[in-house]
């Protein structure tokens, strides 16, 4: 909307649209649920009105985390739901010393559980080498590379033009060591060692003790017959499957159907089953870029030909870390099999301004909303239409920030927000921070415990849905050159693997063959970035205007028309995939944001250096005009090219191939803010596109229970506390966190609380505490089942027995007025993937409640079959007869269960709390009648506060209250009250300490449970 400016005397008018739909506010007192989401924020309560604001937050329900579907349950009838999603933080306390948190995230190699849920007695996936156990570790898949044709993919980037490229990098499980097959005479045995262990958790078998008895080699043979660049993967160590080989074929060719990212394992929870996991790849067409021996490869070792034509080369590579695993105290070498850090949220790398003196400022950089790793790949973000400003009087310039599907194209754009007409001058309401917003709201687990809480950050809130901006704080001082405009990115953050000492070079197959280079020059693939915005070559090229600078997120596969192809490269993503940051005394395994950085033993630390990587639209190459004044030629912007290396070309082809000499008046150079940026013509035509990175989950990924945060991990966790840290364990100790955030009852008010799933009294016992503790709200906890032969259920084909599940519940001898047990699982549609699912009854009955309070009021029973109806159920896992609806009451275990003369509809059949003694506080609907009472006579209590403390002040007090008790008897909560504040109860000493004393005496009504009738039969005559 343009701003109004007033010179001379008149009136002016404009359009303010405010008819559009507006986000429904939350109204009521919300329940409480921890769980699991797709997406979203982590550990900071989000209280939303309907399951469509949900869903914006946290995505929709997938038919397998129970949170979400509780959540919808609740909002089917109530207005206001608060839902805290959960990450890893390991054991939820501050970083250790060397940056690591402890129990967090995961070690390439660690113990895994065991069939029986321990972990341990496994010598391939321990801790030591005893009986010949090599511990699994980080490796690194590369081949010798070699521009193709007239490609400078590798030169512009600062690299050789014959260069070792990273292509992948291979995780193994302790027990498997990978190779690779080779031509040589010197590697005989190309049949890997095979041994069960690495793939069962049990240490059957033997394993070479010794690395030469390892079939395959460091550095492996590429046959590149017909094409093909295809390499064997040996997998000494793991046992062959069908499913999962031990040798595996591979290519590093990405339009092969063998590519290495199609055959490889990249299921991270299958790593034990297959041997490997694919963690990340960098793809690249062979018409950019070959894989070759060339001048890299010994001659002692020099390529297999037949007939005259290349074979094979040794010339793909294989390697680990020089220091030893896991090791955090180098100052030099990353640690490259340790993630032990906790959830991270991806950000962008700092957009910058055009160059001062050879100076390009930080402006601002953007922060995913959600945490973890899905902000990795969820959005990326887009700068356009920067307009340059003309006007003498205010030098700021504006432009559009615009919030884009990952997964979109150029050419048919997914923009998800646009936020238009941003300035960079903190006084403006333009300003980036005031328009976007910067809030940052988070749970500060970086403090002793004790003092961590929610923390918020900013000064302005957040109007996107995805993204906040962090500015520089000189931006936001007004110490940056007024006229800056946002012209590109630092480079991304990137892997620190090129140097004299990052990888072993042990191997003699490393120093001979390849004369020790490639150790010290492995680099990551530089990030495509766009080379030019036409389409075509022949007769003359075609402008593509839609197309943005900045990262290529499509597939180049030619050099001459690199935007040819519109398919999405899907390694893209691997630049966005998180590596260890967190290193305090070694060197990170990723670094960014280091611009000027000194290299460091041959290594590049510098992120704008290294690669090439920063990106600028003052390095585009473009056709000016003849004039006086040569500007950049409107007619010619599909002869412009990127320059990554940020130096001109001595000459660039027009549209029609004639060569445009590097220089001014008709030639080419590279594109001026001065000159160019104020040029309505050249507009469209500045934009550029970035990714968000290092996004970060904190949990194990090997393990699917950890990586769901399910109930059988705590349960493990508990019951292997050596190893798995009990309480302080990764999943048990992130739901106690959650719980330590919505117990602060300042932050967060809520009247019910549910963990949908979780059932361990490691962490129901910690809820109920914590909610009786806040006095206002009730725990709808799921219990553990027992099956038949007593034990534990863990899955959903084992069948609950009533009897032991009533049996072990009764044994925990629980006490607690403020929360309520339920039983059985039941069977339910989840709306969002149409499929029938088992579900803890905590979902369920969150509904019950829901419904309940729409039709009543909280001291109504959320039972039976006006109010606990559950209409979106569709049956209970088991039946219960009678005996079994006794047998679960007399525990204070809630029934759900169905009758045949109701045609199955599933009902709650009991609201008993967990209170041992008969009280009325042993009934769900008294003790939400208290809750309710409290909390309404706690808020007229703040009215009251810094109140003259006097009589009359009592009276009012008195008067207050009185209405609301009032007002609850006539809605049939109350059978009698009586309001006590005044002098009786508060004495002179009181008035002398501040304090206000009051008593109020309830008799709540109590529900109907059991009808006993008597059928009379009487003779004839009788009088009836």
């Amino acid at each position: 909307m343009a701003e109004l400016t007033f010179k001379s005397p008149g009136v002016s008018t404009r359009e303010i649209d405010l008819s559009g739909p507006t986000k429904a506010a939350p109204t009521g007192i919300p329940a409480g649920v921890i769980g699991t989401a797709n997406q979203g924020r982590a550990f900071v309560p989000i209280t939303m009105a309907t399951f469509a604001d949900f869903v914006a937050e946290f995505g929709n329900t997938d038919g397998e985390k129970f949170g979400p579907m509780a959540m919808r349950q609740w909002l089917n009838y109530a207005r206001a739901g608060t839902y805290l999603r959960i990450l890893g933080v390991g054991d939820g306390k501050k970083r250790n010393s060397n940056g690591t948190v402890t129990n967090a995230g995961f070690v390439v190699g660690a113990e895994q559980w065991r069939a029986t849920g321990i972990v341990g007695d496994n010598a391939y996936a321990g801790s030591t080498t005893t009986n010949g156990g090599v511990l699994g570790r980080t490796w690194f898949l590369g081949c010798i590379m070699e521009e193709s044709g007239s490609s400078t993919a590798f030169s512009s980037a600062g690299l050789q033009s014959v260069q070792p490229i990273l292509r992948g990098v291979v995780m193994a499980p302790s027990g498997v060591v990978p190779a690779l097959s080779a031509s040589r005479s010197a590697i005989s045995n190309n049949t890997p060692l095979g041994a069960p262990g690495a793939n069962d958790y049990a240490a059957a078998g033997t394993f070479g003790a010794s690395a030469t008895q390892d079939a395959g080699s460091t550095v492996g043979s590429v046959n590149l017959a017909g094409g093909r660049q295809e390499f064997v993967l040996l997998l000494n160590g793991h046992s062959h499957t069908d499913e999962y080989p031990t040798i595996i074929t591979a290519s590093f060719d990405p339009k092969a159907p063998n590519y290495l990212y199609n055959v490889l394992n990249t299921d991270s929870t299958k790593i034990q089953n297959a041997g490997h996991y694919l963690y990340a790849h960098w793809g690249i067409d062979p018409a950019i870029a070959y894989v070759t021996g060339s001048s890299l490869v010994d001659d002692d070792y020099a390529a297999i030909t037949e007939g005259g034509t290349v074979k094979t080369e040794d010339v793909a590579f294989l390697l680990t870390s020089s220091i030893s695993r896991n090791n955090n105290g180098d100052a030099s070498v990353p640690n490259f099999e340790g993630f032990v850090d906790r959830f991270r949220t991806a950000y962008s790398p700092y957009i910058i301004s055009q160059a001062y003196g050879g100076v390009n400022y930080n402006l601002f950089r953007i922060h995913a909303l959600d945490d973890g790793a899905i902000g990795n790949t969820r959005v990326k973000i887009s700068v356009e239409n920067i307009a340059k400003s003309t006007n003498t009087n205010n030098p700021y310039s504006a432009f559009d920030l615009l919030v884009r599907d990952f997964n979109d194209t150029d050419s048919e754009p997914i923009v998800i927000e646009k936020f238009s007409k941003l300035s960079l001058d903190p006084g403006s309401e333009r300003y980036i921070a005031r328009q976007v917003g910067n809030y940052h709201l988070y749970y500060d687990f970086d403090k002793r415990v004790g003092s961590q809480k929610l923390v918020l950050d900013g000064a302005y809130p957040n109007k996107s849905n995805y993204i906040r901006v962090e500015t520089n704080k000189l931006l936001d001082n007004a110490q940056l050159p007024a006229d800056v405009l946002p012209v590109g990115f630092r480079g991304p953050a990137h892997l620190i693997t090129s140097g004299s000492s990052i990888f072993s070079v042990a191997d003699s197959a490393v120093t001979d063959v390849m004369a020790g280079e490639v150790a010290s020059q492995l680099v990551q693939l530089p990030i495509p970035y766009r080379l030019m915005v036409s389409k075509n070559k022949t007769p003359k090229k075609s402008l593509a205007p839609e197309l943005y600078w900045g990262v290529q997120f499509s597939i180049q596969d030619s050099v001459d028309e690199p935007n040819r192809n519109i398919q999405t490269n899907n390694s893209i993503a691997s630049y966005s995939t998180y590596f260890n940051t967190y290193s305090q005394n070694g060197q990170a395994a990723v670094v960014g944001n280091n611009q000027g950085v000194a290299d460091a033993s041959g290594t590049i630390l510098d992120c704008d250096k290294f690669n090439n990587n920063k990106f600028s639209l003052e390095n585009i190459q473009v056709v000016v005009t003849t004039d006086t004044t040569p500007r950049a030629d409107s007619s010619q912007w599909a002869a412009a090219q990127y320059m990554r290396s940020g130096i001109a070309s001595a000459s660039i082809p027009d549209i029609d191939g004639t060569a445009r000499t590097s220089g001014d008046s008709g030639g080419s150079r590279l594109l001026s803010v001065a000159t160019d940026f104020g040029l309505t013509s050249t507009r469209r035509f500045l934009k550029f596109t970035t990714i968000v990175q290092n996004g970060f989950d904190g949990s194990n990924i090997f393990n699917k229970e950890k990586l769901a945060f399910s109930n059988i991990a705590v349960t493990k966790e508990m019951a292997d506390v050596t190893a798995q840290g009990g309480v302080t364990g990764q999943v048990t100790a992130a739901y106690r966190k959650a719980m330590d955030v919505l117990k602060e009852r300042s932050d967060v008010d809520i009247q019910l609380l549910a963990i949908p799933g979780q059932r361990n009294s490691a962490v129901t016992d910690y809820c109920m505490q914590a909610v009786e503790e806040r006095f206002d709200a009730m725990y709808i906890m799921d219990l553990e089942g027992k099956d038949t032969y007593n034990e534990v259920i863990s899955g959903s084909s084992q069948l609950a027995s009533v009897t032991n599940t009533a049996n072990s519940f009764a044994g925990r001898n629980l006490d607690n007025s403020f929360a309520a047990a339920y039983f059985p699982d039941v069977i339910m549609t989840d709306v969002g993937t149409s499929t029938n699912v088992q579900v803890p009854p905590s979902v369920a009955v969150l509904g019950a409640f829901a419904l309940n309070d729409s039709v009543a009021y909280p001291w109504f029973a959320p039972a039976g079959f006006t109010r606990g109806a559950l209409k979106n159920v569709l049956e209970t896992q088991v039946k219960l007869s009678r005996s079994n609806l006794d047998a679960l009451y007399d525990v204070d275990i809630n029934p759900i269960t169905a009758f045949p003369q109701t045609k199955g509809e599933v009902v709650v059949f009991g609201q008993k709390t967990l209170l041992a003694a008969q009280s009325a506080l042993d009934r769900v609907n008294v003790r939400r009648l208290l809750i309710d009472v409290r909390r309404q006579v706690r808020a007229i209590g703040d009215t009251f506060l810094f109140e003259p403390n006097r009589e009359s002040t009592l009276a009012r007090f008195s008067a207050a209250v009185n209405p609301v008790l009032a007002r609850i008897q006539a809605q049939q909560g109350l059978d009698r009250f009586k309001v006590q504040i005044d002098t009786t109860t508060t004495t002179q000493a009181d008035v002398e300490n501040n304090i206000v004393r009051g008593k109020i005496f309830l008799q709540p009504t109590r529900s109907v449970e059991f009808i006993s009738l008597d059928f009379v039969v009487t003779n004839a005559g009788t009088e009836i």
